[in-house]
């Protein structure tokens, strides 16, 4: 039986064919995510290829009062063919559109929408597209930003997430469907991660079924669901995999509220002198969060992130042995230290009381809570984790007390706290090997100024392997540019000197290639390429300045850079 089974997993591996380590499988690249290109980019000089894939930009951005409230997913490519999402369907406007209205009626949108998978080839120097597949997936009815259409590549399969928690397994030569995979069934459960694999050609991603009236004020189920390298789904239930969290009745802390409690918070201590803390409510399950694609290390551990339903202040990261067993669980909380006093003022003079502290507050406590600090997996964050060349991983995680900056966490492979860095809001930092070590890249956004200052500044950087910084680039350009419609080719773009203090980086995944250049995109429309040091060596402008939800880019085996702006996806080049 042993030597039966081992020739069926040669015949499989031999079926998927030799790994391409130049091809972009998945989120962030690898099983990994670490963003790293095999090869070093081509200069960009042209756009040489233009092809828009969301047709509903300039609705999505009089909804969201000139924002692209999306996030979309990260071409793949394997030698001369790219694959993509490319959205269909009926956009439903929001009526009447208010300030709140996105957020509110987004789910109704999605609704009417369809995601398609379109795999595109190189011929002539041009890409021609192959096959449509139009999937049934939906996102999870969450509001405000759209989460991940992400699909995967494995060997000659391309896996695409569906509904009801389902995946759909394509030829990806001739996007002939071979088979429809499903647990259970469920209308009101989604698929709520991008598609993740090993190098053993398993397949992972989470699910989270919600109830259909009430998806978030009554509890919810979640689980990570495996496809084998064999071709067998499996599936284990989230709180299986989070032993020592709060179960689903347990009380969980939360935050001050405004009309118990006027700001600044937190609030001066008792008539006993004990601090005052919030009221605590039912933790809900834990479930996945919301756009965290599973990451496998280097020795196979196997990394997500998991959040109560109801109170996302508790919240894990996760480590699995290659056969799913628990390796070590660890939650987000105390770990922080730098609220009140350290990153959050604590003299009552700041102009915005909701990011200031009450003279007299504890050292380091976040004024919500008036606790240590809790790191956070949100829904509107795309943050996955990554696995290091140390056997370690890294997580983006929310914290809205330090100007919603959010931290970078970084643990080792016994899952023990190592370091912070002081940003982390919805990011999938890239880890570039060099001389033995690494370096990780990230954008660094300051996103409320201090005592009315202006937002900014708006920064690129790269730590090293104990998060300390080695470098920075700032955001300097201040003109906000356009391409006006139906411009002939060539035709300079139309431009204003509109923002003082530079761009946000619109990047959530940066691409660093073979010689460490980082390329990342701009909220001004332009894709730079920064080299060691910080320093610039190009950028290239795109089509328009726009307020995106961070968008991803893609390197290719001859050094292509493939870049999202304003709903179309520009190849660049020499």
């Amino acid at each position: 039986m042993r030597k039966t089974l081992l020739a069926l997993v040669a015949a499989v591996a031999a079926c998927q064919g030799p790994p391409d380590g130049c091809a972009w499988l998945q989120w962030a690249g690898d099983p990994a995510h670490a963003g790293a290109a095999c090869t070093s980019a081509q200069p960009m000089l042209h756009a040489l290829a233009d092809i828009p894939y969301d047709p509903f930009v300039e609705l999505e951005q009089f909804d969201a009062d000139g924002d692209i409230l999306v996030h979309y997913q990260v071409p793949l490519v394997v030698g001369d063919d790219v694959y993509m999402e490319f959205k269909a369907g009926d956009y439903t406007p929001c009526v009447p559109p208010t300030p709140m209205t996105p957020r509110m009626c987004a789910p109704d949108r999605w609704r009417t929408q369809i995601w398609t998978e379109k795999r595109y080839h190189w011929e002539g120097g041009a890409l021609v597209r192959k096959w449509t597949f139009p999937s049934d997936w939906k996102p999870p009815p969450t509001g405000g930003f759209e989460p991940f259409f992400q699909p995967v590549i494995v060997g000659p399969r391309m896996y695409v997430p569906g509904g009801a928690g389902s995946i759909y397994e394509l030829d990806r030569e001739s996007g002939a469907l071979l088979r429809h995979l499903s647990i259970g069934g469920d209308p009101d459960t989604y698929v709520s991660s991008p598609l993740s694999a090993d190098p053993q050609g398993n397949v992972y991603y989470t699910t989270l079924a919600l109830s259909h009236d009430d998806p978030w004020g009554t509890d919810a189920r979640g689980a990570l669901v495996r496809l084998s390298a064999l071709g067998v789904l499996s599936m284990v239930r989230i709180p299986d995999l989070t032993p020592g969290a709060p179960h689903a009745d347990d009380l969980c802390m939360g935050t001050f509220n405004r009309r118990d409690n006027p700001l600044p918070w937190p609030p001066p201590p008792n008539p006993d002198g004990t601090p005052v803390l919030p009221e605590s409510a039912p933790c809900g399950s834990q479930r996945p969060a919301i756009n965290a694609a599973p990451a496998v290390g280097p020795s196979g551990t196997l990394f997500l992130v998991s959040r109560a339903h109801f109170n996302d202040r508790y919240s894990y990261l996760v480590a699995l042995d290659p056969d799913l067993r628990v390796k070590w669980v660890k939650s987000l909380r105390d770990l922080l230290a730098d609220g009140c006093g350290v990153l959050v003022p604590d003299d009552g003079d700041d102009m915005d009381l909701k990011f200031d502290c009450r003279p007299g507050a504890a050292l380091g406590v976040d004024p919500a809570t008036n606790q240590m600090p809790a790191a956070r997996a949100v829904e509107e964050s795309s943050s996955s984790p990554v696995a290091l060349p140390d056997g370690g991983v890294l997580y983006g995680a929310y914290t809205g007390y330090n100007g919603a900056r959010g931290h970078l966490l970084k643990l080792d492979a016994g899952g023990r706290f190592v370091a912070s860095y002081d940003f982390g809001w919805d990011t999938t930092p890239a880890i570039w090997r060099h001389d033995g070590s690494y370096s990780i890249v990230l954008k660094d956004n300051h996103y409320f100024g201090e005592n009315g200052a202006p937002e900014g500044p708006y920064l690129i950087v790269q730590l090293d392997r104990k998060l300390r910084p080695e470098w920075r680039f700032t955001s300097t350009n201040t003109v906000s540019c356009q391409r006006p419609p139906d411009s002939p080719p060539g035709a300079p773009p139309v431009c204003m000197d509109d923002h003082p203090n530079g761009f946000e980086w619109c990047i959530n995944a940066p691409v660093v290639d073979r010689q460490g250049t980082v390329y990342v995109n701009s909220e001004d429309g332009n894709v730079y390429a920064i080299g060691q040091g910080g320093i610039e060596k190009q950028r290239l402008f795109l089509d328009m300045a726009v307020g995106a939800a961070y968008t991803p880019l893609a390197i290719d085996g001859r050094g292509l850079i493939y870049t999202l702006n304003d709903g179309r996806l520009s190849v660049l080049g020499r």
